[in-house]
């Protein structure tokens, strides 16, 4: 008897024991791994000696710990000549400004209309760089004009789209805007 009461002892002291253990809070600290910021609304202004030459806006735009952005609900840019005039647009559905490369990388849907010229530029990724005021991509690119339609692989131009150039070429179709009316 004596035995049977050690062993029941003994397993109400290491349950015991036991739910104390369980009890005991994480006390390990947190990493919050969030955005620092989040800016609704944005309307944010590039200039270059008092002179505007660009408008971002964007209706969510994050500011992440290492001085990245992140423009998850896309955004539209104005670009402008120095005289106040727009010269050209660029829309996206998605944006990502890497600090440390002072470089826009806009996704989904991208397009830019150049005002002047009437061309309009389309491709699923673009870069952006404000002090060289020059937009790249590696990807497919399609470009309207006025008289033709033109596609191909990579391009480089300014970004108010006044100079550009395809890197791969694929085709150039003629448009006369009288058939077919």
């Amino acid at each position: 008897m004596r035995k049977i009461n050690y062993y029941i002892g003994l397993l109400f002291l290491l349950s015991i024991a036991s739910c104390g253990e369980s009890d005991k809070k994480d006390t390990t600290p947190q990493i919050y791994t969030g955005p620092l910021s989040k800016l609704t609304d944005a309307n944010i202004l590039y200039s270059d000696s008092a002179i505007i030459k660009a408008n971002v806006k964007a209706e969510e735009i994050l500011d992440l710990q290492n001085g990245d952005r992140e423009v998850p609900k896309g955004m539209f840019i104005t670009f402008f000549e120095k005289d106040g005039t727009t010269s050209a647009t660029l829309r996206a559905d998605y944006a990502y400004y890497t600090k440390e490369e002072d470089t826009w990388k806009a996704t989904g849907n991208v397009v830019v209309n150049n005002i002047a010229n009437k061309e309009v530029l389309k491709t699923e990724e673009l870069f952006w760089e404000p002090k060289t005021e020059n937009v790249y991509t590696e990807k497919f690119v399609k470009i309207e004009t006025p008289g033709e339609l033109m596609t191909g692989t990579g391009l480089k131009a300014k970004q108010d789209f006044s100079e550009w150039t395809l890197d791969k070429p694929e085709g150039t179709i003629e448009v006369n805007e009288d058939e077919g009316r």
